[in-house]
């Protein structure tokens, strides 16, 4: 077949499964789950390849809520993974868009495969829990390459709705540190000499940071909440916690932050005479490091439908996703929903359920999929891209060695 005809059936078939998304997304906006309970979007999405023909294993790397599909099960060729994201916000829901982004993979996989015979190679679809970071071990797509899930991908894509069109991009590196504070409680008007409060050294730590912040790199974000600040206001607390992200551009960075963030804790419990506990809550997001090959594959087909990049992501946001693009050859799409609305907010949750989602949705569908069909029909594509990679990976392996 004609490589345009295989273009223009894609979309088609795209087109025939639209009223399925959009119950698939419209169903898991109105049931949001947060990471590791996303048990019926997960459910959803995995009938919706299963019925499909897409093999799909549930339960993978240790979590309940992740699973890879894929089309055929065996083949010769390369693989094309699209990743899937379906947990919502603690207190907000899906302000994320990630019901959006879970089913346009799966909408774009189904309909990649209705060509795939013609071709060789494989489509995968990567179910991927917990990508928002305000969870315990959130990170799903950290524990997937841990336990070795991407080693037979050769590229890998995702969707995302954002406030305006582009391709790759920067995000920051992430990590959660908590704070544990303990004292000795006491009555707080009776007797509070013989008391140790740990809440003052949660107070005196917020403090130190904030005295901190003259004194770190521009672009480090440091941001935390009290997580439990006593029990009663007439007992001394004896147990206090508070938790915080540490946002910076690059891994070597954020150590140099961790340490200093660290010392304000520590501090603390020496000025209060409290025992303090650390603890990482989150794993380590990595900062995004775009394949340009991918981008450029990504914009060609925005192109086709009429869309364009309007500018580049340089967001201070953080994605596991970024882990991803240091083992694979990856590249984000990002289309605009809304009038540049920022994601977080209750105007993103509700946009992430409307017509104009869904339309975006379908957007995304048809570009992942067109995307992942030029890398399977053009070898040659595929090589550049995984050169690319290489290269990078070297460079910064070189990199580390000088350090060091």
């Amino acid at each position: 077949m004609d490589y345009n005809k295989l273009k223009e059936a894609v979309i088609t078939e795209i087109d025939k499964l639209a009223e399925e998304m959009k119950a698939v997304a419209k169903a898991i906006h109105e049931k949001p789950e947060i990471g590791y309970q996303e048990y019926e979007a997960s459910r959803l999405l995995c009938g919706f390849l299963e019925k499909n023909d897409f093999k799909v294993k549930r339960n993978i790397a240790g979590m309940e809520t992740a699973f890879a599909a894929s089309y055929p099960e065996k083949a010769d060729g390369p693989t094309i993974a699209l990743l899937a994201e379906y947990d919502a916000l603690p207190g907000l829901g899906h302000g994320c868009g990630h019901n959006l982004i879970g089913t346009a993979s799966v909408g774009a996989a189904v309909g990649l495969s209705k060509v795939l015979p013609k071709l060789k190679g494989r489509i995968a679809v990567m179910g991927c829990p917990a990508e928002e970071a305000g969870i315990d071990n959130a990170g799903g797509k950290v524990r997937l390459i841990k336990k070795g899930s991407f080693k037979d991908i050769d590229a890998a894509f995702i969707f995302h709705p954002f406030p305006m069109t582009t391709v790759g991009g920067e995000t920051t590196t992430l990590l959660g540190l908590e704070f544990n504070f303990k004292g000795n409680p006491a009555h707080a008007a009776g007797n509070p000499w013989d008391g140790i409060n740990a809440l003052d050294g949660v107070l005196l730590t917020f403090n130190a940071i904030n005295a901190l912040r003259q004194h770190i790199r521009d672009g480090v974000r440091i941001h935390g909440i009290i997580t439990h600040g006593g029990d009663a206001p007439n007992i001394v607390p004896e147990k206090a916690s508070a938790r915080f992200f540490l946002r910076t551009e690059n891994k070597e960075s954020l150590l140099e932050i961790i340490q200093k963030v660290k010392a304000c804790a520590e501090g603390a419990a020496t000025a209060t005479g409290t025992k303090l506990e650390v603890n990482t809550f989150c794993n380590l997001y990595d900062s995004m490091k775009s394949n340009s090959v991918l981008a450029s594959i990504l914009e060609k087909n925005l192109n086709a439908l009429g869309l364009s990049v309007e500018g580049r992501k340089k967001g201070k946001g953080s994605t596991d996703f970024g882990n991803v693009t240091r083992v694979v050859p990856a590249c984000e799409l990002g289309l605009r929903l809304g009038n540049g609305i920022v994601p977080h907010t209750r105007e993103f949750l509700h946009a992430a359920n409307s017509e104009e989602g869904f339309k975006v949705m379908m957007q995304g569908a048809k570009v992942l999929a067109l995307s992942a069909l030029d890398l399977l029909y053009s070898d040659g594509l595929l090589e550049k891209a995984k050169k690319e990679f290489e290269g990078v990976q070297k460079c910064n392996s070189t990199k580390v060695q000088k350090e060091k």
